[in-house]
């Protein structure tokens, strides 16, 4: 076949044609550039910031509504009556089943404690925690243990809470005030307590969680131990350096709202990765615990100064999320427990042992031993006095 001969005038054309093509694709690409570099100009770093602020607040906003929510409901609607039977289960599903169900009713708790941690350690002045909640006065504690009841959550979902309070300048004895005083007799436990088992237990629950979870704080802020521990949270002050007589202020990096907010956010994370392992660890623990105590063995105990015993020791190992002991404890009056064993069983759940494992970080095992040491006491204590009081046999 013979080829068709290219004429100047048809390579010409296509010369053009080409040259429109690479232009009109050179002109996209420029194109295409403007448009990144405006879109860079108007993400800039500072507009980053401020959008990642403002959804930072969007989102706490809506985990404290339906906190808010959530607890409403709670009042609407009661406890179960039936606690799940996990020794239905084959032993390898046991704990995935128990964690699944915790994080199921406690997820949010823990998110907003976090959260919260983060708000805490950030935008509360250092001097104003110090101040207030620094140990070494009475009201310090005492203003721990008012403070504690307004934040709603179980022994291991306020532990970001009172990390948040420890690294803004509290005491480790406050933060164990407060640690112990949120989940034993926060507003929530105390209402369903009353409404759902009765107002006496409800208000010796309060007032002896409250006696409980101070004496705990100043005991523990009596050790040396604890001011050798409490070094690691000091927050340094803006510094000051005396040169001849002179007081020279250093420099003080003035903070945005931005750079607060990823301060908070940051904070907040850090917490869940150090928080969350150990949780996991002590919920896999105690799921086995729960499957295996026989019922029966239980309630055939749960009477008189044995049982009161029993109660105070078996009350913190038997964790339960928040409000979920308040439906176990009235399973087991109704099988025959009395009240004074009910109280003591109620007061043990501050020292139960899912949080011992995250709060041997901060209180290393010492001061876990002594805070579950004291409210052990004083679980067996109130609720022999309110056996006395009530006229409930002891033997």
């Amino acid at each position: 076949m013979n080829e068709v001969a290219i004429t100047p005038q048809l390579q010409d054309k296509k010369d053009l044609e080409n040259n429109a093509f690479e232009t009109i694709k050179e002109e996209k690409e420029q194109e295409h550039i403007r448009l990144k570099e405006r879109f860079q100009r108007f993400f800039n770093q500072e507009r980053k910031k401020k959008i990642y602020t403002v959804f930072y607040f969007v989102f706490l906003a809506a985990v404290v509504a339906y906190f808010i929510y959530s607890k409403v409901q709670m009042f609407r609607t009661p406890p179960p009556e039936e606690v799940t039977d996990y020794s239905q289960y084959a032993w390898y599903y046991i704990p995935a089943i128990y964690i699944v169900d915790y994080f199921r009713h406690a997820w949010n708790s823990l998110l907003i404690a976090f959260l919260l941690a983060g708000i805490i350690y950030e935008f509360i002045p250092n001097k104003v925690i110090k101040k207030r909640l620094g140990g070494g006065k009475f009201y310090h504690y005492l203003l721990a243990a008012v403070l504690a009841p307004f934040f709603i959550t179980c022994s291991c979902s306020v532990i970001p809470i009172y990390v948040g309070i420890l690294a803004s300048g509290a005491s480790l004895g406050v933060a164990m005030t407060f640690f112990l005083m949120a989940p034993a007799a926060n507003f929530i436990t105390i209402m369903m307590t009353g409404e759902y088992i009765g107002w006496n237990l409800g208000l010796w629950r309060l007032g002896w969680s409250l006696v409980a979870a101070v004496v705990s704080g100043i005991i523990f802020d009596q050790f040396r131990f604890t001011k050798e521990l409490q070094n690691q949270f000091e927050i340094r002050a803006p510094a000051t350096s005396e040169e001849g007589g002179t007081t020279i202020k250093r420099l003080e990096i003035k903070k945005t709202i931005h750079d607060r907010t990823e301060n908070a956010y940051t904070f907040s994370w850090k917490l869940v990765k150090t928080v969350l392992p150990r949780l996991i660890i002590g919920l896999v623990a105690v799921s086995y615990l729960i499957a295996y105590v026989p019922d029966k063995w239980i309630t055939d105990y749960f009477t008189g100064i044995r049982g009161i015993v029993i109660a105070a020791l078996l009350g913190g190992p038997l964790y339960t999320p928040t409000l979920v002991e308040i439906a176990m404890t009235k399973s087991l009056l109704l099988k025959g427990m009395d009240g004074a064993t009910a109280l003591s069983f109620m007061m043990g759940q501050p020292y139960d042992f899912v949080s011992m494992v995250p709060n041997s970080k901060y209180f290393k095992w010492k001061g876990v031993i002594i805070y579950s040491a004291v409210f052990f006491i004083f679980s067996i204590l109130s609720a022999v006095i309110y056996a006395l009081i009530y006229h409930i046999p002891l033997k």
